[in-house]
């Protein structure tokens, strides 16, 4: 029990010490390359690179603690104590990394819960948008369209929405948020605050920006569509400020993103834009490609992993 103890917390050290310079080193990285980034790509690629590199450290780092770092331990390590006091801090460090990203979701939950419940005291369902769209009507200062929840999330729509915008304009833009639920995005948004770092934040803001110019790709299925979906942000963007999107919410006119720019792109539309989008099997390939080389080198990856714990945890 002792000695899983101390693996446990070995591990703990490990994982703070390995996230802390992988979230430097993309901090640097994002800093450094953010000027080679361009708003034009807006496919939902993009958006999906973003977010992985947002969230590459905190994976990399539960992997390595989990997958090679306990092991090695508990095959490796002399059963005599010798962790030091470093060990212990870093091991506190890695607690209230958890800790913090915890009272982070906790904390943007009740905001969106509090929010959602003061724009629908008396829900309502509507058909305005189409048949069988999962649409709610909300009021009391509610965005024009939201999407908002994470296991079953609906798009919340406003009743100044269905006045000012036509049947085909809401249509497109209720298809704009359900692209944002097939994209996960809450729950995107969730990890985010689950992964607190400093200096995340320039990161944090174009994945924002490409997942809606992602959402407007996924709404869009005709020239007519994209016209469609310009208007309908040229009109509720008039009256954005007066919205407060909640943290674990994706609303279609959000003060992450730029609306010029989406009316831009929607306005200059091409059917050839989609094709971007089918980079998964190259991204899945890729990824079992990594799993059978560990696999079959797994014995050597763990030894370098002890000799990397024993250098940089004390």
């Amino acid at each position: 029990m002792i000695f899983a103890a101390r693996g446990l917390l070995v591990s703990l050290a490990f994982f703070a010490t390995v996230y802390c310079l992988l979230s430097a080193l993309v901090v640097l990285a994002w800093r450094s390359a953010r000027h080679i980034h361009i708003k034009e790509r807006s496919n939902i690629c993009s958006a999906n690179f973003l977010f992985g590199l947002r969230m590459f450290a905190f994976a990399a780092s539960t992997l390595i603690a989990v997958i090679f770092t306990f092991p090695s331990f508990w095959l490796m390590e002399r059963a005599a104590l010798d962790e030091d006091a470093a060990t212990f801090i870093l091991a506190a460090c890695s607690l209230l990394i958890l800790g913090a990203g915890l009272f982070r979701v906790l904390k943007a939950e009740a905001s969106t819960m509090k929010a959602v419940t003061q724009w629908t005291p008396e829900v309502r369902s509507t058909n305005r948008s189409g048949p069988f769209t999962p649409t709610m009507s909300a009021a009391l200062g509610a965005p024009a369209l939201i999407l908002v929840g994470i296991r079953k999330p609906r798009v919340l729509v406003s009743d100044m929405a269905t006045t000012v915008l036509s049947s085909r304009e809401l249509q497109v833009a209720v298809r704009h948020e359900l692209g944002h639920k097939r994209s996960w995005d809450n729950l995107r948004k969730v990890l985010i605050s689950a992964t607190p770092f400093p200096g995340m934040s320039h990161l944090e803001n174009a994945w924002r920006e490409a997942a809606e110019l992602a959402a407007d790709d996924s709404a869009v299925r005709s020239r007519r569509d994209a016209l469609d979906l310009a208007s309908a942000l040229i009109k509720l963007s008039r009256s954005s400020k007066q919205w407060s999107e909640p943290a674990l919410a994706s609303g279609l006119v959000s003060g992450s993103s730029s609306i010029s720019l989406r009316v831009k792109r929607l306005v200059e539309w091409r059917v050839n834009r989609r094709r971007l989008q089918r980079t998964w099997p190259w991204t899945l390939s890729a990824f079992l490609l990594v799993i059978v080389t560990v696999a079959n080198n797994y014995g050597a990856a763990l030894v370098l992993t002890h000799r990397l714990t024993e250098l940089l945890v004390p």
